[in-house]
């Protein structure tokens, strides 16, 4: 995937034709978010997030990662920072359609849910996934899921439609980075 800071970089036309002239595609435009957890105002992020997805149509990106967040400096109710999480994408999932746009996403490892992202299984994804609807999908990250007992059967559960990327890479023993260790 392509980083929206490069982007930004150069300008979206500048960057179209650097990547239509070395024969390059957007897989993925990295990232929107994260949605919740930050003491920016509400209507700011998802304003972010709706230009991410403009940026991401203008591309023609496979997909756009969302990545959620987590936690407020003042609260440990994860299950209530994933229920902003749901609505936040509910509200982003009618602009990303009309874009055409797939907003992706990537279950990061548990040990992250605190203070990176509030989605840590892929039962967490998929279970997003069948309450929100089309035009959602989700990247596999073998490091952040290896783990999961149950990552086969999710896998199979999201099925060739639903998944929009997958990222091999190994869990290193000992870890020293829980993002960068790989």
């Amino acid at each position: 995937g392509v980083w929206r800071d490069a982007i930004d970089k150069y300008g979206i036309a500048e960057a179209k034709r650097m990547l239509a002239d070395n024969g390059m595609v957007v897989t993925g435009l990295n990232r929107a978010g994260p949605l919740v957890g930050r003491e920016a105002a509400r209507w700011a992020v998802l304003d972010d997030a709706r230009r991410a997805i403009d940026q991401a149509a203008e591309l023609s990106a496979g997909c756009l990662p969302v990545l959620p967040g987590s936690l407020p400096s003042k609260t440990k109710d994860l299950n209530a920072v994933r229920s902003q999480y749901r609505e936040a994408l509910a509200e982003l999932l009618p602009h990303a359609r009309k874009a055409g746009v797939t907003l992706a996403l990537e279950p990061l490892h548990p040990m992250l849910a605190a203070d990176r992202s509030c989605m840590n299984t892929m039962a967490d994804a998929n279970d997003l996934c069948d309450d929100l609807g089309p035009g959602i999908g989700i990247i596999v990250d073998v490091y952040h899921v290896w783990w999961d007992s149950r990552l086969e059967a999710e896998i199979k559960r999201a099925g060739k439609d639903r998944l929009v990327g997958f990222h091999v890479s190994d869990w290193l023993v000992p870890t020293r980075d829980l993002v960068f260790d790989r």
